[in-house]
């Protein structure tokens, strides 16, 4: 018995192997034929999600080398909190200890007149004989407020600044409050347009592959109405369609990709902070390129087969 139970195991899996063989290529030989069926539908599905995918992968580049600025720029957001003239020594220590104690700040470094003096003579580079009229030193003492990671943005800064201006000795604060304001509401313009893209983006790309996979599918109808009689199951009849509309989804992307990438390389060359997609960015936005295409074909092959004798 134990032989008996061991013969057809292993003699029946090769055999399943080359089912599967047999049917993989099929599929892919179907796929491939339902393309060259329809070349001007074909060649239009892939046209569009290349031009698609390359108008949302140039608004995806300018976010992403925005956010890479946003990010190189957080680490010299901070605060400058200025002393009164009539604040003495001790209490510009204890004004110091109170901001250091404040949630989200990192430091507080103090500077003194004669260093802001010597920071601004060296900010005004070739214009420091500006200076040299003044007969007495006008900049007040400060402190340089070094902020958390966590709290680099304007509205915990406003909050920070706040609390920092409460505190005895501290005649005023500043950081950037309009600039920094501006700076994050161009960010979030630029997330709102990205995804609002997206979904644009992903409705005309589905629509065309639905349309084109529609048209194959019709062109077929006799043959799929034969292979239903004959025992086909669905998803064995739906599995080239499918497999058509990640072709048109693969070919479309990297189209699109590629061109992107050919218009980067002289802004790169001209402005070199520039970079393009990490390969893992790339690989998802071919990902989502696919998703389309799949997404397009199903929608049309179930819609199909649900319209066909006996559907469901």
């Amino acid at each position: 018995m134990p032989h008996s139970r061991r013969g057809p195991t292993t003699t029946g899996r090769p055999g399943r192997k080359e089912d599967d063989r047999v049917q993989l290529w099929y599929y892919v030989s179907e796929a491939l034929s339902g393309i060259r069926r329809a070349r001007l539908m074909s060649l239009l599905a892939v046209s569009t999600l290349a031009a698609a995918l390359f108008l949302l992968g140039a608004f995806l580049l300018v976010t992403v080398n925005f956010r890479s600025a946003v990010s190189s720029f957080r680490t010299k957001f901070e605060i400058q909190a200025f002393l009164a003239e009539t604040c003495d020594q001790h209490q510009a220590l204890v004004a110091g200890s109170y901001i250091r104690e404040i949630p989200g700040v990192a430091d507080a470094v103090f500077v003194s007149k004669e260093e802001a003096l010597r920071r601004f003579r060296a900010e005004l580079a070739d214009k420091t004989d500006l200076l040299d009229a003044l007969e007495t030193n006008p900049l007040p003492r400060s402190y340089r407020v070094v902020l958390r990671p966590t709290h680099r943005d304007p509205e915990s800064m406003a909050a920070i600044a706040e609390k920092i201006g409460r505190i005895p000795g501290v005649e005023d604060t500043e950081f950037g409050r309009d600039w920094l304001g501006r700076f994050y509401r161009l960010g979030r313009l630029l997330m709102l347009l990205d995804v609002s893209l997206l979904v644009v983006v992903s409705l005309a790309s589905v629509i065309v592959i639905f349309n084109t996979i529609q048209l194959t599918l019709y062109a077929r109808r006799q043959a799929i109405e034969i292979m239903r009689l004959v025992g086909a199951t669905d998803a064995f009849i739906r599995r080239p369609f499918l497999l058509e509309g990640m072709l048109h989804g693969c070919v479309g992307t990297i189209a699109g990709i590629t061109v992107l990438y050919l218009f980067y390389r002289p802004l790169a060359a001209n402005f070199g902070f520039l970079h393009f997609f990490t390969a893992r960015e790339a690989l998802l936005l071919w990902g989502f390129g696919v998703l389309l295409g799949l997404t397009g074909s199903w929608i049309a092959v179930m819609r199909f087969l649900r319209r066909l004798p006996g559907g469901g």
